[in-house]
């Protein structure tokens, strides 16, 4: 058994792999997920650019951790032009949908993005997470 404990070696590549069959699909699981990969460069090229196009598939269909994922780029400016609106957005929608330490999280993340906006910014984050609706799986 290795580090990874599931009794296999550890295979970026192959689990990269995987992960595109199933996002291709429209699994937001998987899109996260290979998101995460581009991010780190585990089984694929480093791309923050990627990385957001994937976590905005899952986000857009309701992903929590995704949503989270996405807030997290938006705030930092990575692979996208930073914006507190669109990462206070994101961070919020998490947080109505998860629970214990996932919710905990997200509420402090988006706690912290709004430390830096004025009133309007985070009426208008608030506005646009009120009228979201996610996308279907296709």
């Amino acid at each position: 058994m290795d580090a990874n404990g599931r009794g296999v070696p550890q295979d970026y590549l192959e689990a990269a792999r995987w992960y595109q069959l199933a996002a291709d699909q429209g699994n937001a699981r998987a899109q996260d997920n290979l998101g995460v990969r581009h991010v780190l460069g585990d089984g694929v090229p480093q791309d923050d650019v990627q990385a957001v196009r994937l976590y905005r598939l899952a986000a857009d269909q309701g992903h929590a951790r995704a949503q989270f994922n996405l807030g997290l780029m938006y705030g930092a400016g990575e692979g996208v032009p930073q914006d507190y609106v669109e990462a206070h957005l994101w961070f919020n929608l998490s947080a109505a949908q998860s629970s214990g330490e996932d919710r905990e999280r997200a509420v402090k993340a988006r706690d912290i993005v709004a430390g830096g906006m004025t009133a309007g910014q985070v009426a208008e984050a608030q506005r646009r997470a009120r009228e979201w609706t996610p996308t279907p799986e296709p």
